[in-house]
């Protein structure tokens, strides 16, 4: 024991001459068993600098001060569980859900790069072509995005890099920040995959994801083409989200119940699920999620778009997508919270489905 308490002494002085590392599970030393096991058996330079790059503050004061580290930082191969080792991990991308530097903070408008991985779905309807739902680019050939938008729909293609579709070229800001777009990808899609056990009736909806095939790669050479994170980690996918603050963005219908031709954006708050039972008694209390409040909800145009919360990812601060769009009240908006898929309980499903 010797050597860890050597190693608390070792982070008590990094504290005071480096910056704290930000992550979404910074637990004490001794909560991470991997981290424990590591400073006890393993001790050497390479070990304290491990520490020293995941050291992310304290917990309690005076001499029962304990270090923490962000625990995800100490996973091996041996430590990694089934989705971690999964055949298909690696084509999920590690450069993702990038956060741009210029984001408006606050509006209700995206920015032109702010959601590189936004896809709309369009249709063919008795009126022509229409887009009617969102998806999510999980990499160069996937779409992520709800069953209820893709079974028993005639989809005429996916559309990547969308911002205002009234113009050709979107333009955005003044002065030196001031910027044009008119990289647009019409996809045609090669495979519609939902899930095997979806349900939807009057009275139940269930396994509400599905993922859309392009027939060729999305070329992310352009700047609003980009793919977004999933929550591939233990760590990620174990992490508490009620109480969170999460982002859902789409061109679905506004408060004045009237489609949005520019991407917006609307932060929500996810809720418990004692919480979301209070106003739904059929959900989904495992593989669902329930966010929004009053006049800050998504709605019917959003259906399969993401819910999105901010955390590290491989060491990088990314955005992460933990939900999809599924349904909600009857009015947008209103006390009753949208119902999201929560992707956390669908990555395997999600590498099962996905090939090269």
């Amino acid at each position: 024991m010797r050597k860890y308490y050597l190693l608390c002494v070792f982070l008590y002085l990094v504290g005071h001459l480096q910056g704290l590392k930000d992550c979404g599970d910074c637990v004490k030393l001794n909560s991470c068993s991997r981290a424990t096991d590591l400073a006890i058996h393993n001790s050497n330079s390479d070990t304290e600098e491990k520490f020293k790059n995941s050291f992310c503050g304290y917990e309690g004061s005076g001499y029962k001060k304990i270090p923490k580290v962000c625990c995800s930082d100490f996973e091996d191969d041996e430590g990694k569980d089934d989705i971690e080792n999964h055949p298909n991990i690696n084509l999920l991308p590690d450069s993702c859900g990038d956060i741009d530097g210029r984001r408006i903070v606050g509006g209700a408008t995206a920015n032109l790069y702010e959601y590189p991985w936004m896809a709309l779905i369009s249709y063919k309807t008795r009126l022509g072509l229409q887009f009617q739902c969102g998806g999510s680019i999980i990499n160069s050939r996937y779409i992520l995005t709800a069953a209820h938008c893709v079974r028993n729909r005639i989809i005429a293609g996916v559309r990547i890099g969308e911002y205002d579709i009234r113009y050709g070229t979107d333009c955005q800001g003044t002065g030196d920040q001031y910027a044009c777009e008119s990289h647009i990808q019409d996809m045609i899609v090669e495979e519609i995959i939902f899930h095997e056990s979806y349900v939807k009736t009057s009275k139940t909806v269930a396994n509400d994801i599905a993922l859309l095939r392009l027939i060729k790669p999305i070329n992310f050479t352009y700047r609003n083409a980009a793919p977004i994170c999933l929550p591939i980690t233990a760590s990620m996918r174990n992490t508490e989200l009620s109480g969170r603050q999460a982002t859902v963005a789409g061109w679905g219908l506004t408060e004045n119940n009237e489609d949005s031709s520019i991407l917006l954006k609307v932060e929500v708050p996810i809720w418990s699920s004692s919480q979301c039972s209070s106003f739904y008694n059929r959900w989904n209390v495992d593989t669902e999620l329930c966010a929004g409040a009053v006049n800050k909800d998504s709605c019917e145009g959003d259906s399969g778009g993401p819910l999105m919360l901010e955390s590290t990812y491989k060491g990088a601060y990314r955005i992460i997508q933990y939900g999809i769009v599924s349904r909600g009240p009857q009015n947008c908006g209103s006390n009753n919270p949208g119902i999201y898929t929560n992707v956390t309980k669908f990555m395997g499903w999600i590498l099962d489905n996905i090939r090269e």
